[in-house]
């Protein structure tokens, strides 16, 4: 969040450390951060840190996948990342899996059919266009067979 969620006292914080050193330094990350995770040991905030940025890339990645075949079906970039921006992928799947348990379980019957029909058009549209399916597809088709709804 930088400064901007600093400023606001909303900076998520990850900590590793002693529990009773975190809790003495909590007043002082209060100041600017919530919220403020403690994550067990020495080292377990980094590499939080290092896992939330390699989701960030890896849903860098899949967006830019998106955009890439939106343009190659037709649809400007900017017009998609405008709907995108404001649809469920601009990360409401994490919060999806982690309302669901932490699984794609609960999910897979309730979404898992439709996703999968969803998928399949969608591949249609990039084969009939002559256009790559890149990563975005890489990346479905693992939700998919986690839900055990292959394309």
């Amino acid at each position: 969040g930088g400064e901007p969620a600093a400023s606001a006292g909303t900076l998520l914080v990850m900590l590793g450390g002693d529990e009773e050193v975190v809790e003495r330094v909590r007043p002082v990350f209060a100041t600017y951060a919530d919220p403020i995770v403690h994550l067990g040991g020495i080292g377990a905030g980094q590499v939080a840190k290092i896992l939330n940025n390699l989701l960030f890339s890896a849903n860098l990645g899949s967006a830019m996948s998106a955009l890439e075949l939106g343009e190659a079906l037709g649809v400007p970039r900017q017009a998609l990342c405008e709907v995108i921006s404001r649809g469920s992928a601009t990360s409401k799947a994490l919060n999806s899996i982690a309302m669901f348990g932490g699984t794609l379980d609960n999910l897979a019957p309730i979404a898992g059919a439709l996703l999968q029909k969803n998928c399949r058009h969608a591949a249609s549209l990039a084969d009939d266009a002559s256009a790559p399916q890149g990563a975005v597809f890489d990346a479905a088709d693992n939700a998919l067979a986690i839900m055990n709804h292959p394309r």
